[in-house]
């Protein structure tokens, strides 16, 4: 449909993605509208895992987008590398496009294009979809031309049946391609292949999608069945929400990461009663060398049991948990990490902010935010091994730096606060390492905040762990 450009915004200093559409010698009629389409479908949605739309616009005889710049690779790139993906890091994936579907869908927007090449895996292991160029509205949201008023369009692998014929199908065709690219991440290609375009689509309209497992046995069956699900011809067939789909891909999360990882709960012989003398001794807090392995420790992965609600650094300025949550650990970087993790039993991930709070010593208008994330390993021993591959100098490992969502949660930051000053710090307690990461509000270069940034980052890292849990 054009080029993109990587430009910056000179008023608002940020890095943007420019898209251009050149309407001089334009040879298909229906680009323009096509493009006000794109623009109009990603004003719609405000969302983590789809990239932004900041404006769009007239220049000369060209029509221009302008876009969240997403530094990454293609999932197309990631395919081409590795052909076939581990199960838990596919799902994820998938789990993330359908987070944008549901976002999507909510709006009232079909992406109609979903593919390994419109998804975009950020460095800090994020998924994003990008290029809503042929998408869709819902009962005609909005007064554009209609899908029937332009040609077919969609990408033969991926694209649903339906969208090649005169229906042009629904929400359920973006979940059609969503089940074509968790196969080709598993199956190392797309379920259907032919010699030439038309030669894919006829395969489409006439056959079943071939069953996954012929090609990659041994998967879960709850996997192979929810592509299958995905893969019908039939719409009314498949799931009809993309609700749906992602309560059933964070099942399969929990399950393999049970499967991976056994937890301390069913690693643990089942409990006996215990008689009325032991009472006072079952109420005791657990011992320090409890927490050293899985089968011991009785602390829950959560933020409320491994992070403080607030912390005093040694400047005496003081700090407030302003956002938590429980993430995959895949979430935590870029995917060599997240194999590195996986590889020694970490599954998941508990993440907090921490926000400086006004006082004496504080700069009120410029404060200081701490992201913290605690990993736990099957032991002490492996913590450490994982620590010595995480060390803070001689790896330039981009752990994820969180930050508070406005209305509540987390989201990664974006790439400006790494290019700031900022100071990172590690520690391990007992099976549980911690990387904090301290960074100013008005992410400032000047090296002269180092010792403040130093103190916070060095106390929110050695204030988590299993001792915030008291029964």
């Amino acid at each position: 449909m054009g080029e993109v450009w990587a430009a910056r915004d000179r008023v608002l200093h940020r890095e943007v993605a420019l898209k251009l559409l050149d309407l001089d010698g334009m040879t298909q009629a229906d680009l323009p509208q096509r493009f006000e389409r794109e623009a109009i479908a990603a004003a719609q949605i405000v969302h983590p895992n789809v990239a932004a739309l900041f404006d769009r616009g007239v220049h000369g005889d060209g029509l221009f987008l302008v876009m969240e710049k997403v530094c990454g690779q293609t999932l197309t790139a990631s395919l081409s590398a590795e052909r076939a993906l581990p199960v838990t890091r596919a799902v994820a994936i998938a789990s993330g496009i359908c987070a944008a579907l549901e976002a999507a869908h909510r709006a009232q927007v079909i992406h109609y294009d979903i593919k390994p090449h419109n998804v975009i895996i950020t460095g800090d292991g994020l998924v994003k979809v990008i290029d809503f160029g042929i998408a869709g509205f819902v009962e005609a949201a909005f007064t554009v031309a209609r899908s029937s008023q332009l040609a077919p369009a969609g990408t033969p692998e991926f694209g649903a049946p339906e969208q090649f014929l005169t229906e042009r199908g629904d929400e359920r065709s973006d979940l059609y391609a969503l089940g074509g690219v968790l196969f080709a991440m598993l199956a190392g290609r797309a379920p259907f292949t032919g010699h030439n375009s038309i030669a894919v689509v006829r395969r489409k309209l006439d056959e079943e999608a071939p069953p996954l497992d012929g090609l990659r046995p041994g998967l879960p069956p709850e996997v192979t069945t929810l592509v299958a699900d995905l893969l019908e011809r039939d719409p009314d067939r498949r799931p009809q929400s993309a609700e749906q789909v992602q309560q059933r891909l964070q099942a399969i999360l929990v399950s393999c990461a049970a499967a991976e990882a056994p937890t301390a709960a069913m690693s643990r012989p089942p409990r006996t009663r215990i008689m009325d003398d032991d009472t006072q001794r079952r109420h005791q807090s657990p011992s320090p060398g409890s927490w050293n392995r899985a089968s011991t420790d009785e602390t829950p992965f959560t933020p409320d049991a491994l992070l403080p609600q607030r912390f005093t650094n040694d400047l005496d300025i003081k700090f407030t948990r302003i956002a938590e949550d429980t993430r995959f650990s895949h979430e935590a970087g870029p995917s060599d990490l997240a194999e590195e993790l996986e590889h020694r039993g970490c599954t998941e991930v508990v993440v907090g902010v921490y926000a400086e709070q006004p006082g004496p010593h504080t700069t009120p208008e410029n404060p200081v935010y701490v992201s913290v994330q605690v990993f736990a390993f099957p032991d002490a021993a492996t913590a450490q091994d994982a620590q010595n591959y995480l060390a803070d100098e001689g790896r330039p490992w981009q752990l994820t730096i969180w930050s508070a969502r406005e209305g509540g949660g987390l989201t990664p930051c974006p790439d400006t606060v790494r290019r700031s000053f900022r100071w990172r710090y590690s520690q391990r307690n007992h099976r549980y390492l911690t990387a904090a990461l301290a960074y100013r509000a008005d992410l400032t270069k000047d090296g002269s905040i180092q010792p403040w940034l130093a103190a916070a980052a060095r106390k929110a890292a050695v204030s988590t762990g299993p001792q915030n849990h008291h029964g």
